[in-house]
């Protein structure tokens, strides 16, 4: 299944260095949720920070196996260089592998759903 974002031009203009921010930890995400809620690349892109945030808090659980901890972190670090250029550079693409988990989280809701 694809989700399909018809985010307007516009909107992608004003959002761009917000989306960019949104990638900078959990303090980008909130930067850019309090900033620009109304701006549907922003949160499309705040949305999709989500994900390395996530696998960056995985790393620091108590006990959580080495190998766990180092394929959560060289994720985390992939996923916030693509996040950052795709956001920066005005792109409307989801991340590589977990972006569609991204996508229940519900932040920026698709217009539609394609099959």
């Amino acid at each position: 299944m694809t989700t399909a974002f018809n985010i307007s031009s516009t909107d992608i203009e004003n959002g761009k260095a917000m989306a960019g921010i949104s990638y900078f930890g959990i303090i980008g995400f909130f930067i850019a949720l309090l900033t620009s809620r109304e701006n549907r690349f922003a949160m499309f892109h705040a949305q999709q920070s989500l994900i390395p945030i996530i696998l960056g808090i995985v790393r620091f659980i108590p006990g959580t196996p080495f190998f766990v901890d180092s394929i959560a972190g060289l994720a985390a670090f992939a996923f916030f260089v693509i996040g950052l250029i795709n956001g920066f550079s005005g792109k409307v693409e989801p991340l590589p592998l977990l972006g569609e988990i991204a996508y229940k989280f519900g932040l920026c809701k698709p217009e539609n759903t394609l099959m």
